[in-house]
């Protein structure tokens, strides 16, 4: 099994053969994945936001929120 340091090391290594004109593409990668754990987190953080939802406002917004879709897809349909 390989260890977060020698996983490192091998990336740092292949890191050290990528072309120069190559360089800003990875540095974009890098970004990206640094900063998808905070957009999970914001997502995540909604979680349970209708656990107290009266049950008969969630009916009825559940069947709003299918006639106004089958609105949607008519209009699309045209």
């Amino acid at each position: 099994m390989i260890t977060d340091i020698q996983r490192r090391n091998q990336i740092l290594k292949r890191i050290s053969k990528i072309p120069k004109e190559k360089l800003k593409a990875l540095d974009d990668y890098i970004s990206k994945l640094e900063h998808e754990p905070a957009r999970k987190k914001r997502t995540l953080s909604f979680a349970g936001a209708w656990k107290e939802l009266d049950e008969s406002v969630f009916d009825e917004f559940t069947k709003k929120l299918i006639n106004n879709r089958q609105k949607n897809r008519r209009r699309i349909d045209e």
